[in-house]
């Protein structure tokens, strides 16, 4: 070996030229070559390596599906969502104000009601009167009904003078409003009536 050669392997030694060595002959420098040999690297290369990748890949894969699921079953349950129903519109105006009126019964009563309810007026607007449906007995299930109720009707024989907070029985034909006695305020005869007439139907 040459002396340049000596100098270059000098310099690349990290170790300083003090630190006192122990020469290869040694029992101790052999057993810790011995350690050093025997001892695996551990390395993840290989098909550990893509094993590994795999169950990462699978397992992102997963999570990504289940947040899939969640948010579409929530646009799901949101999307079945039903609209409230729109409101009833009824004719009180009467089909003949001049015809004569039948006597009530709770079957001529089941006879004539195509729909049937007890609602509260929320409202008293010119010719419009809303109410709020209390009870159905028979008919659409909506919340509100509209009467488009001329001004004047309640001076007829069996008109009703419709007002805010009142109650009121309803029952309709057609699309019309019953009178002569077949709907109006919310009495305990004509509410027992109504109960006869629909616990037949």
């Amino acid at each position: 070996m040459s002396d340049e050669l000596r100098k270059r392997l000098a310099r690349s030694d990290p170790m300083h030229p003090g630190v006192p060595t122990e020469p290869t002959t040694k029992e101790s420098s052999r057993e810790l070559l011995e350690t050093i040999m025997s001892t695996p690297t551990k390395q993840t290369t290989g098909r550990s390596a893509d094993n590994s990748r795999r169950v990462w890949t699978v397992a992102v894969a997963a999570v990504a599906a289940l947040a899939l699921a969640i948010a579409g079953g929530l646009f799901l349950v949101g999307g079945e969502e039903t609209p409230p129903a729109a409101a009833l519109e009824l004719n009180a105006a009467g089909e003949d104000v001049m015809a004569s009126c039948i006597m009530f019964s709770p079957e001529e009563l089941d006879r004539v009601a195509e729909i049937a309810f007890e609602g509260t007026v929320t409202e008293v607007d010119g010719d419009t009167v809303t109410l709020t449906v209390d009870t159905w007995f028979r008919g659409d299930e909506v919340g509100e009904v509209v009467l488009h109720a001329p001004q004047g009707m309640e001076a007829l024989i069996g008109g009703i003078p419709f007002e805010v907070d009142g109650q009121y029985l309803i029952t309709a034909q057609g699309g019309n409003v019953n009178y002569c006695g077949f709907s109006g305020p919310s009495t305990s005869d004509l509410r027992t009536g109504f109960e006869a007439a629909f616990a037949q139907g």
